[in-house]
Order: structure tokens, then C-alpha cells, then sequence
């Protein structure tokens, strides 16, 4: 099956990745066009929603945290990854990459990863998924990057920034880093997928 899996869409996460003035608005509309770019890219994907556990029982999730504008279908799966976010922050505890691979439908055709965060949760559980030979890429713009992308020269979301079309967004991440930073900036981005084909080249 197809699987598209998110890791901890929870509101301190995307709290801390918004600028810090954004009306109530404005964090549902991240929250809508997220929704909207995982739609339009994957309509014929399972949906994997893997939040922290609740602190009393591992095999629960923590509903409570869920990004506020985030509606899970009955169609989704949501699972728990083992470890609380208070072990998780205060302890650096991680959740194993195995379990939460478990929590997709087996056998796994073709598995996308986004969520939070991309050099940390997100990269751990694609290259154990790489390293298990399943067929595995990170969406750069379903990480902590989708919101630096969607944003306007006001700092306000807008669907009309980020392309619907993978293809078409990886094109504009590479010419934004050849306009801030030359080809010495493409270099290093270049430089840090090297040897990790479970990210997009760019």
C-alpha cells in the first residue's frame, strides 16, 4: 500500500515554528493548506498520523497535543509511538523507528514521510525504512520547511506560495537557494542529501 506518514503534528512543534504574532486565523490557515497540499499530492495514500504516547499508556496517543486544524478523516490511521513528549524533551528518549514503521499497512508499495523534524524524527525513520529496502522519500514541504514556504512578504500563509506539484517545488526551493545564498548555498544543501536517497535532490 501506499502510505503517507506524518510524524507529531502536535501544537508545540508547529507553536514554535510560527512567527510568534499570528492571529488564531492565521494557524488555521497553516493548518488548512497543510491539509490541502497533502490532499492534492497524495489522494490515493493511506494516511499514518504518529503522535506521542500519552504519559499513563505507551500504545495510546496524545490526542491533546494535535495541531489545532488538523481534522483526521475515519479513513486515517493515528498510532502512538511508545514514548511520551515529556520523556521524549526531558529525557531525549526516541521512539524506535521499527514501531513506528509497523504502525503503516503491510506491505509497504511506496511510503512518504513528512512531519517534524526533518534532520531529526523524520530522517531516523526514512533511513531505517531505506535500510529495510521499502520505497522511501521525505516531502521537504510537509516538514518544518512548509512553513517558511507558504509564507508571504507579510509573514502571512498562502497556498498560492507553495506548488501542489513535488516536481514544481523542488524547482523553486532550488532557485531560492541560488537567489539567497549563489551556488554556494546549493552546494551545501547539495552536500547534506549526498549519500541519503531517501531525500529529494534538489
Amino acid at each position: 500500500m501506499k502510505t503517507l506518514l506524518v510524524l507529531y503534528p502536535i501544537q508545540p512543534y508547529t507553536d514554535g515554528l510560527m512567527i510568534g504574532r499570528e492571529s488564531l486565523e492565521i494557524k488555521d490557515e497553516y493548518a488548512r493548506i497543510y491539509q490541502v497540499l497533502i490532499a492534492e499530492r497524495y489522494p490515493d495514500f493511506q494516511i499514518v498520523w504518529i503522535m506521542f504516547s500519552r504519559p499513563w499508556s505507551i500504545t495510546d496517543p496524545d490526542m491533546s497535543q494535535l495541531w489545532k486544524g488538523i481534522s483526521i478523516k475515519k479513513s486515517d490511521i493515528v498510532a502512538a509511538c511508545g514514548v511520551s513528549f515529556e520523556e521524549h524533551c526531558g529525557k531525549n528518549k526516541y521512539p524506535d523507528p521499527k514501531d513506528i514503521i509497523k504502525s503503516c499497512p503491510q506491505p509497504i508499495e511506496k511510503l512518504i514521510i513528512g512531519g517534524f523534524h526533518f534532520w531529526d524524527c523524520v530522517e531516523k525513520v526514512a533511513e531505517y525504512a531505506f535500510r529495510q529496502g521499502i520505497d522511501v522519500t521525505v516531502d521537504d514541504d510537509l516538514t518544518e520547511f512548509f512553513f517558511h514556504k507558504i509564507r508571504d512578504q507579510k509573514g502571512n500563509p498562502s497556498d498560492s506560495n507553495i506548488p501542489f506539484s513535488r516536481k514544481k517545488s523542488v524547482i523553486k526551493a532550488r532557485r531560492r537557494f541560488l537567489e539567497s545564498g549563489g551556488t554556494l548555498q546549493l552546494d551545501r544543501v547539495r552536500k547534506a542529501r549526498e549519500k541519503k536517497p531517501w531525500l529529494i535532490k534538489i
